[in-house]
């Protein structure tokens, strides 16, 4: 139970019950065939069980593996001429267990009887299918085949009696996952090696037949039991979301940091698990021949696509290395949602990505990509509302809102139409570098409370609005050449510079507080919607601000999110959550 309420701690939806909880199976050698629950193992009824394991918020599964019999076991002991053997010979044994002859209609009968009682004990979701032999002692030339069709049978009546469990085949891993089983056990484990270097090649194989929905990919622990192989768990984690992502490890031994990678990593699946199986699936590399394993996944209208990126091999002094993405519209820009950064979809086609510098082997990366359409779609509303002579427009929002990516791809569209376009980021007119900003924010809170915080934030007290002001002014009066201030997050790295601004149609503002009541000259006003719960996750998912999460500045983005909410109402154009543009 420990198992159960720890795997819900994580996140994790269900736990599956491993080969040991039947008959007397202590080992390998005996039992199999006698599906009868030992409830002195389970310390009490199956049902029981279930519900305990329910009653955490988890699901719950079970293996079996029907087709094998022991020789020690009540079955055989009972109906040895059930194993599948050759009439005079010994039988061929392989992990200690023969196969039942499924051909048999009383052999099907009488096991689907014991397998229904087991799934008639309480809410089991999932069954992990097993078969850990091949078929040897054939001594027919019909057997083999009516072996799959009375197998098809079992599964037929199996499947009708309990539509909602859902079967995963298994046969010593990948053994048998023909479309043929596939109608009934529609997903597969597709190798019992779990290794992450490994299952970059198994599971590239598999993709030329099988679509990522239907893969059982596990993260497992290391060293690998079976390669001896160390990989970094996000390495694992992202070869496994390759697949039908699971874990095969102990809570129990995982460290606190492993425990809450293993939470971000789950969040990470969950929000792209649809893309995942239902997007359309590229092979990147050859990881035959290559030294990266790469492969994507895009949504159906392009709107989104996923890169999982994993080194084999890691050299000194290497080159860069670039992957090149398929499937993307050429037209169109994508935002990749961890850096920010922005690429057209023929950028990385045709140019490719370029991979961080390994810092060791068997690194992985995985990129979020999303396509700007919003861009695109406003892009032409500001296009009609522009004048022949200089315009300024302001983008503003909550920070982490995406008005820097908005003003760049926006920047593009108007340089690519041949207007002359500049981006002023507001973010260098505080008065302050950031880290004293925010210590004079905390001090102005701790003597004046949030009503005092709230009389600070945005106003001339913490912006330069007159600096500013002065140069939309001087923008509009023609000025050729205006001195813009720069600031970084050092105290020294506030400098000043005299920026050519000839050709300059056009000069595009972004800025949390593009929209304040104090900023004058502003020709167009853009709002991109979004509510202090988005704006605070963005913050913590960039990384940018070490305190991102902490209660002051979650007051900090609430009392900024009301104040731009008044001033989106009298925005000229607000882009909505839904991606819309609405003109006011």
């Amino acid at each position: 139970m420990d198992l159960a309420k720890q795997a819900a701690e994580l996140g994790i939806d269900m736990v599956v019950m491993d080969d040991g909880w039947f008959g007397k199976r202590n080992d390998d050698n005996s039992s199999l065939g006698d599906w009868f629950v030992n409830d002195d193992k389970l310390g009490g009824t199956l049902g029981n069980l279930i519900e305990r394991v329910n009653a955490q918020g988890v699901k719950f599964g079970i293996w079996i593996e029907p087709e094998m019999v022991n020789e020690d076991s009540d079955l055989y002991r009972e109906h040895p001429d059930w194993a599948l053997t050759i009439p005079g010979r010994a039988p061929i044994r392989s992990r200690n267990q023969l196969l039942l002859d499924f051909s048999r209609k009383e052999v099907r009968e009488e096991i689907l009887k014991r397998i229904c009682v087991i799934l008639d004990q309480g809410n089991i979701e999932y069954i992990k299918w097993d078969m850990n032999r091949s078929m040897s002692d054939v001594y027919a030339g019909n057997v083999p085949y009516d072996y799959v069709l009375g197998l098809y049978d079992f599964l037929e009546k199996l499947t009708s009696r309990y539509p909602d469990i859902l079967i995963e085949g298994c046969s010593g891993g990948g053994g048998r996952f023909d479309a043929g089983m596939m109608y009934y056990t529609p997903q597969i484990w597709c190798s019992d090696n779990t290794d992450a270097i490994n299952r970059t090649r198994i599971q590239y194989g598999t993709s030329f037949f099988y679509p990522t929905a239907v893969v059982g990919s596990h993260v497992s622990a290391v060293p690998n039991h079976q390669t001896g192989r160390i990989t970094s768990l996000n390495t694992r984690g992202i070869v496994a979301m390759a697949g039908t992502f699971g874990f095969e490890m102990n809570p129990a031994l995982l460290s606190s940091e492993e425990k809450e990678e293993i939470r971000t990593m789950l969040a990470t699946y969950r929000r792209h698990q649809e893309l995942i199986r239902e997007g359309d699936y590229y092979r990147l590399s050859d990881p035959f021949q290559e030294e990266v394993a790469a492969w994507m996944s895009v949504a159906k209208d392009q709107s989104q696509a996923l890169v999982s990126v994993v080194r084999l091999s890691a050299e000194g002094n290497p080159f860069g290395t670039y992957v090149k993405l398929k499937g993307l519209d050429a037209e169109s820009f994508y935002l990749e949602e961890t850096t920010g950064h922005v690429y057209s979809g023929m950028t990385l086609m045709q140019a490719g990505l370029l991979l961080p510098m390994a810092a060791a082997e068997y690194e992985a990366y995985q990129f979020s990509f999303k396509k700007m359409k919003e861009a695109a779609d406003l892009y032409d509303v500001l296009r009609n509302k522009i004048s022949a002579e200089r315009n300024v427009i302001s983008i503003f929002g909550g920070s982490g809102s995406g008005k820097t990516t908005m003003a760049d791809i926006l920047q593009q569209h108007f340089l690519e139409d041949g207007i002359g376009c500049f981006v002023l980021h507001g973010d260098d007119y505080p008065h302050r570098i950031p880290k004293m900003n925010d210590e004079k924010r905390e001090q102005i809170y701790q003597e004046n409370g949030e009503k005092g915080l709230d009389a600070y934030l945005g106003t001339p007290q913490e912006i330069e609005y007159d600096r500013i002001n002065q140069v939309l002014a001087k923008f509009h009066a023609g000025a050729s050449v205006i001195e813009l201030k720069k600031m970084g997050r050092e105290a020294d790295e506030i400098w000043y510079e005299q920026t050519d601004l000839t050709g300059v149609q056009v000069l595009l503002l972004e800025w949390t507080h593009g929209g304040s009541e104090y900023l004058e000259e502003v020709d167009v006003s853009v709002y991109l919607d979004s509510s202090p719960e988005e704006t605070q996750a963005r913050r913590i998912r960039r990384g940018r601000d070490e305190n991102a999460a902490s209660a002051f500045i979650q007051l900090v983005v609430s009392i900024e999110g009301k104040k731009l909410q008044e001033q989106a109402k009298k925005a000229d154009v607000i882009v909505g959550k839904d991606g819309h543009i609405y003109e006011s």
